[in-house]
Order: structure tokens, then sequence, then C-alpha cells
């Protein structure tokens, strides 16, 4: 059976393509289930060029219109992903995310479950984070904790109804909103939160969620005030406030702590030439 990883570059003032680009040349670094499929908008394709051919290994149209349109976070195609997959097992990823060491042990894992959603995450210290300051509508909700960047799924009738339910909520947002989710905190849409109302709506969170299991699969999210620092001794933009590196052998360092989990910079910024420049020597590219 096939396995890889799918993400969606759709460039905006962002250059998600250029985030995809990096993160396949981490997968191609470190992984050896490292096949990824990049999916893409009509403008976006026409920026893709001979470097990102050699790393991409499927380039997919987004079907059925471009439900994104002009919105700079590019959120409203997440419901496409098994429409888009060439793999038989799949994960979602974000585009900006690098991994750091293999993980390759964890696709026997995920094989057991035809979709798994990732519900616990760490910091740039290894802790778990605890803290829902980005997340109080899931708490005041009760809603399961999704991540949904790192979202496995495989063929099947479960992954069919599951990202089914996902479509009617993010086309209809404003009623599902109004429905289930009306009240204090976050009222637009994100993709972590349309995926946690249609697994708590499908009754899935047994199949779905494995929430024994807090150590792997996983990711360091570097937002920053969930990183058990005090807010007021660490700025909003996490690079303001915390020295990182990538060094010559691909090893990323935070505050002088080693990354050995796949990567959520979350800053855009953080990604440079520079870094990109060291992933394609080291690959020879």
């Amino acid at each position: 059976m096939s396995r890889g990883y799918i993400c969606i570059a759709q460039n905006s003032k962002y250059d998600y393509l250029n985030q995809a680009y990096a993160l396949a040349l981490s997968l191609k670094a470190t992984q050896q289930e490292n096949a990824i499929c990049v999916c893409v908008d009509a403008l976006t394709k026409t920026q893709i060029t001979g470097k990102h051919k050699e790393v991409f290994d499927h380039i997919v149209d987004i079907p059925w219109n471009d439900d994104a349109g002009a919105d700079e976070w590019k959120i409203h195609n997440k419901w496409k992903y098994p429409h888009m997959t060439p793999f038989k097992e799949t994960i979602i990823l974000d585009t900006d995310v690098l991994f750091t060491h293999p993980v390759d042990h964890w696709w026997d894992h995920l094989s057991k479950k035809d979709v798994w959603a990732c519900t616990h995450v760490k910091t740039f210290r290894n802790e778990q984070v605890v803290d829902d300051y980005y997340r109080k509508k899931f708490t005041q909700l009760g809603l399961p904790n999704v991540y949904s960047n790192m979202t496995y799924f495989k063929e099947s009738d479960t992954t069919f109804e599951l990202f089914k339910m996902i479509e009617l909520i993010m086309v209809h947002w404003n009623v599902y909103y109004d429905k289930f989710l009306k009240g204090t905190g976050q009222d637009w849409m994100s993709a972590d939160l349309a995926y946690a109302l249609a697994i708590r709506l499908l009754d899935l969170e047994e199949e779905v969620i494995d929430n024994d299991i807090k150590d792997v699969p996983t990711f360091t999210h570097m937002k920053s005030y969930i990183q058990n620092i005090p807010n007021n001794k660490i700025s909003g933009v996490w690079t303001e406030s915390i020295p990182s590196s990538l060094s010559s052998d691909l090893k990323i360092r935070v505050a002088n702590y080693e990354q050995s989990l796949p990567f959520h910079y979350v800053e855009k910024k953080w990604l440079t030439e520079e870094k990109i420049n060291m992933y394609e020597k080291a690959l020879d590219i």
C-alpha cells in the first residue's frame, strides 16, 4: 500500500509554495517514507519550477473551484484531501513544518485506524502543551482537541463520512457556528475547529482519537503562548524572544534544545533562503 504526505500550497501574501518545498526537502532528508503530494490552485501552479518538481512526488490541482478564494489563510479547501491524495494511506500536514528525525515507525501505528487526528502537541522543550490560550472555544464546548495539520486517513467509509461532514461545516460555516459553536471565544472558521466539530457530530471520537497516547505521533508547536513560559516573558512572535538555529547537519535547535519531532515553526519569516539552501546542499540539489 502506498503511503505519503499531503499539503495544500496556495500562495497569498505568504509563499506557501516555498514552505511546501522546504517541507519536501526535510522529508527527503529524514524519512524513508518521504513521498509528498502538493495541491495547488491555478495561480500557484504557474509558479512551480524545476526545483519543485524534483522533490514534489505529485502535484495535484485543487478540484471543484477554489473555495478559499482571496482568503489570506487558505483554509476552505481542507475538506478535499481524500479527493486529492494519490496514496492509499495519507498524513495531512501544513506547509510550515520541517521534519527533523525519522518517524517512519509511526505509519504502522496509524495504519490500525481508518482516521486518526493528533490531539496532543509539544513545546520546544518537549513538554506537553497544556495551555488553552488559543483554544478557549475547544475548552468551553468540550470539543476534541484536534490539530488538523497532523491527521492520518486511509481509503475507508469512515474517511468518506468524516470529510463529507467537514465539507458541510466549511461550506455552511455560519449555519453550523450558530447552531453548535456560538458563545465566547473564536467565531472564525479554522480547520481545527471544523474537524473537531465534525468528529463530535458523527460521534467518532473513540475511533479517531487516542487520548491515552500523548507522545507519538505529535509535533512541536511553536505558537508563543503555549510554550509554558509566562506570557509577559515572551513575545507574541516567538522568534523575537527565543533564539534558534539550523546547523549544516540539519539539526534544529531552539534555545539550545534540539528538536526531535516535526517542527511547526508557525512564523513564516523563520524560514529563510539560507535555511532552504542548507537542505538543498545536504541533498545535493
